[in-house]
């Protein structure tokens, strides 16, 4: 009994304090703030989630036309360059001496046909002097053949001067037909002639090796004095802006994939997502993984992206799948 009401005396003393008055209380609280939104239902896209790796849009291993010493090289790993940009250099010097020839075996063919203006290769078979000399000739031989003729059928010549006469004029006749067909060689060899200039022409400016897309060097495979023949590599150039995002689906998800679906790619080392879009897709299932290739494409005009990296792909199959 005296243990019951010493418990009894205990507990009203521990609520007698100043803090248990109402008036207290009520002073010494602060107010919690609650936050309130309203509850709005929102779709939950369906995804599809697979691996894969960047590459690069182009991707080209640049040689040389022109076999020759390497004479300067402009870039190395990682050079940005831009179309059209000169990579490297090839002596010149051969491809300069034939062009020089090139163009006096030009100005020998011309010096044959008579024709004194480059500018026009252009003439007729008559205004040659190869022509103009057998035609002289034809004429001449035509003359006398009739004059002969004339004066045999008067008994003033033998038949013999009028035989020898005849024969005179079929050679004249066919050494003019002989002069028409060397003009028509001549001409050929014009046209033959020509061609060869253009190609040392060519030649000599494929000593010059430019860059034929917008890119970066990967891969630098030559050096300076060093001897190259025809179609060795000088660099690996690589176009970094967009990038390719190549994935494998697999078979029972094929379906679902269309062209122009977004994709959120995940890249290791790196916080920031990244964005693009399906845009092509392989006709076939690859027999030995049972998976669908598929090819997308993504931005990359700063170039912080490289090519080869793996990533993560998400495809965005249904953006409105369940609400």
């Amino acid at each position: 009994m005296k243990f019951a009401l010493a418990l009894v005396l205990l507990v009203l003393t521990a609520c007698s304090g100043p803090y248990s008055r109402p008036e207290v209380a009520a002073k010494d609280e602060k107010p919690i703030p609650i936050k309130t939104a309203r509850i709005v239902l929102e779709p939950i896209p369906e995804i599809v989630t697979a691996t894969g790796e960047l590459l690069a849009e182009e991707q080209a291993t640049i040689g040389v036309k022109a076999p020759g010493r390497l004479l300067k090289l402009h870039v190395d790993l990682g050079s940005q360059v831009q179309t059209d940009q000169v990579l490297a250099e090839i002596d010149p010097t051969d491809y300069k001496f034939r062009v020089q020839q090139s163009e006096a075996l030009l100005n020998q063919t011309r010096a044959k046909l008579g024709i004194s203006d480059p500018a026009s290769d252009e003439i007729a078979s008559e205004q040659t002097a190869i022509v103009r000399e057998a035609e002289a000739v034809v004429k001449e031989a035509r003359f006398i053949s009739e004059t002969t003729q004339k004066l045999t059928s008067e008994g003033v010549l033998s038949r013999i001067d009028a035989e020898k006469a005849q024969v005179r004029r079929q050679g004249a006749e066919a050494a003019y037909q002989a002069a028409r067909e060397q003009v028509m060689q001549l001409r050929a060899e014009l046209m033959e002639r020509k061609a060869q200039l253009a190609l040392a022409r060519q030649n000599l400016a494929d000593c010059i090796v430019r860059a034929p897309f917008a890119g970066a060097v990967t891969r630098r495979q030559a050096s300076l004095g060093e001897y190259l023949p025809v179609n060795a590599p000088i660099a690996t150039l690589v176009r970094q802006h967009p990038l390719r995002i190549r994935t494998e689906i697999p078979e029972r998800l094929a379906p679902r994939i269309r062209a122009g679906q977004p994709i959120i790619v995940k890249i290791q080392g790196q916080a920031i997502d990244r964005t693009g879009r399906v845009v092509r897709l392989s006709p076939a299932i690859e027999a030995q993984s049972r998976s669908l290739l598929v090819e997308g494409e993504m931005p990359n005009e700063k170039g912080a992206l490289r090519p080869g990296s793996f990533v993560e792909v998400q495809i965005t199959v249904d953006p409105n799948a369940r609400g």
